[in-house]
């Protein structure tokens, strides 16, 4: 998770020194740190039923939500980042776009 905060402070850099008009590939940056992410919640969720079923333990439906709500947020921000830059004349497609 380390290597996902460096990059994460390298595309806020960029973005700092990019300005407020849109920057595809700055979104295309963004839109790898936010699936980064989402396999990072994803990997934790699986350490948490790993755990809760090793040391047999219910699982707490609650904690698992939360760790879905995560999740959604950053889809939503990658379909934020997509409608941004649709809107602007680009388009985010291959790798960047879907999985």
């Amino acid at each position: 998770m380390a290597f996902m905060d460096k990059l994460g402070q390298i595309a806020n850099k960029v973005g700092d020194v990019a300005g407020d008009t849109f920057d595809y590939s700055k979104a295309k940056g963004k839109i790898v740190l936010e699936r980064g992410k989402i396999k990072d919640v994803k990997e934790a969720i699986g350490d948490y039923v790993y755990e809760a079923a090793k040391n047999d333990t219910e699982i707490d439906m609650n904690r698992i939500k939360a760790f879905v709500a995560e999740i959604d947020e950053h889809l939503a921000e990658i379909e934020r980042l997509e409608a941004e830059a649709k809107q602007s004349g680009e388009e985010l497609t291959g790798a960047f776009k879907g999985e």
